[in-house]
């Protein structure tokens, strides 16, 4: 079975003893869990979502606003960190930046493409990103704002991942497959668009 490990790092429901380290030894701890986990993993699980979550709720175009979590507010460049480890830990995995409100609706997708595109500007190792895809009848992207988004992550040299897609019915099971058909068609309408992933098990 072909999977993507999911997360490295992520500001919630961290181990107590994890959250509660402060500067120079939350930084090491990192480290030392992004290391391990990938050499254990190495050449069993080809992608990564390194960091997850990171960009703050509020950020709007081309602005983005990191989250104040206890990661920032001791490691303030901790995104860049993490992706040089996980390189450095692995030459071949894939490494993925995953977020959610990132498919076209919200200016939080564009800021996130903006942070994206400034990581890759810098040389910070980033292969991909992982679209959440958290969305209703009511709230959704059209085919035309998720397709031109994915595209211009091609744009990018980077692959796109739709991973965590669930759509609330509302009660509109004709709209819900729409939004469903409409989110795959465009992930295979581009080229990079490589992972379309369900969130949770069952389709009541």
């Amino acid at each position: 079975m072909a999977f993507r490990g999911h997360c490295l790092v992520w500001h919630s429901m961290p181990p107590g003893w994890f959250e509660g380290l402060k500067g120079d030894a939350l930084k090491n701890a990192m480290v030392e869990h992004i290391t391990k986990v990938l050499k254990y993993y190495e050449g069993k699980i080809d992608s990564w979502d390194v960091v997850n979550e990171a960009i703050d709720d509020s950020s709007n175009g081309p602005q983005w606003k990191m989250r104040p979590s206890f990661l920032y507010q001791n490691i303030p460049d901790f995104v860049d960190l993490a992706f040089k480890t996980a390189r450095a830990a692995s030459s071949t995995t894939k490494l993925f930046y995953n977020d959610y409100n990132t498919e076209g609706i919200y200016g939080k997708s564009e800021a996130v493409f903006n942070f994206v595109k400034d990581m890759k500007s810098r040389g910070i190792p980033i292969d991909g990103v992982g679209l959440q895809y958290h969305v209703s009848t009511q709230s959704y992207p059209e085919y035309n704002k998720i397709n031109d988004l994915i595209g211009r992550y091609c744009q990018l040299g980077l692959e796109v991942h739709i991973t965590e897609m669930d759509v609330k019915s509302g009660g509109n099971a004709q709209a819900q497959a729409k939004v469903y058909s409409e989110a795959l068609k465009a992930c295979l309408s581009n080229s990079c668009c490589k992972a379309f992933l369900i969130w949770g098990v069952g389709d009541n």
